[in-house]
């Protein structure tokens, strides 16, 4: 048995000494005085170590599958647009592989571009037309050859914002567009902006995407437009609404309501492409020779005068089929459209 100090009251003893006494009387902790976590939430930080742990190879595989999922999509839409002529194996490989290098230019342009998103810097014009138009023009030039652009004098010479319409077909589109070298905004469906690298460049360079069934998408997208064009932007849009080349499609009153609205010139461009566009074995010519390639264009793009807004005293309709029967106009086949 352990004998306690005889502490009387006035007592001298030191406070040190009364201290050191007491503190023998407090036990060592031991793990059954603990109190352990609930299991809940034991299981909770297990799973957010887990989590941590993986995510970067969870991330490196859903990377690694976007790779190969959205260029099989796009390639799988390619085949349905050229249906008529058929893409065969080179043209599917190809369409596939033009993807996969798009998504990479753009995702290594985004890297350049974002540290000065970050620092409050406006982009979007350099991103566009120079990025962006340079990984379509060399991506096309690579994959399908050369495009020849006729009527380069009707694009307007001021920077006055305008509204381009064109019809669409495929995506060699948008690659080929890029060959007037004027900096516009796409309105897209809201689906491309999560291509990897794709989805980011577009949203640097301030495109507009839009949920085709949604009211609210609509609104929105109307208002973006608007804010574009006040900032200086030409906004690009493809009336039919889909890619097609076996029929004709109408066009929407999008484009030609926009421009009524905000009293915007529209300016109409055909695109015809070569049926073997995607079957070429280089877009370069290292086969045939680049004059030959040259003589033999993949793309061919149309500028036509420019549509005066005021000229159609409001009535969109009339505008709507004007533009429609301008851009149809020069194409070699109107079944192909």
């Amino acid at each position: 048995k352990r004998e306690t100090p005889n502490v009387r009251q006035g007592s001298k003893t030191s406070t040190n000494s009364l201290a050191t006494v007491y503190l023998t009387h407090i036990p060592a902790p031991s793990h059954t005085q603990s109190h352990p976590l609930p299991k809940t939430q034991l299981h909770e930080m297990d799973l957010v170590t887990m989590v941590m742990a993986h995510a970067p190879k969870v991330f490196g595989y859903l990377l690694a599958f976007s790779f190969i999922a959205f260029p099989f999509g796009a390639m799988l839409q390619e085949r349905k647009a050229f249906r008529d002529v058929g893409l065969g194996f080179l043209g599917s490989f190809k369409a596939f592989l033009f993807i996969q290098v798009w998504m990479l230019h753009s995702a290594i342009a985004v890297i350049f571009q974002l540290p000065w998103y970050l620092m409050g810097y406006d982009i979007r014009k350099q991103t566009n037309t120079f990025y962006e138009a340079n990984i379509g023009i060399q991506n096309s030039k690579v994959f399908m050859g050369p495009v020849k652009v006729i009527g380069e004098e009707n694009l307007p010479k001021d920077d006055k914002p305008h509204i381009y319409i064109a019809n669409h077909q495929s995506m060699i589109d948008i690659c080929v567009l890029y060959y007037l070298r004027k900096p516009f905004v796409w309105i897209s469906k809201k689906a491309v902006g999560y291509i990897p690298g794709v989805g980011q460049i577009m949203f640097l360079s301030g495109h507009i995407l839009l949920e085709r069934k949604g009211k609210a998408s609509i609104k929105q997208m109307y208002a973006d437009a608007k804010s574009r064009l006040k900032d200086g932007f030409n906004i690009f849009i493809f009336p039919q609404g889909t890619r097609e080349r076996t029929k004709i499609l109408p066009f929407k009153h999008g484009a030609f309501s926009m421009a009524m609205s905000e009293e915007v010139d529209i300016v109409p461009v055909s695109i015809e492409l070569s049926d073997d566009a995607w079957k070429r074995f280089f877009g370069y010519g290292f086969i045939w020779g680049f004059e030959e390639a040259k003589s033999k264009p993949a793309a061919i793009l149309t500028v036509h005068p420019v549509m005066k807004t005021k000229d159609f005293n409001g009535d969109k309709e009339k505008m709507m089929k004007a533009g429609q029967e301008i851009i149809y106009s020069c194409l070699s086949d109107k079944k192909r459209m």
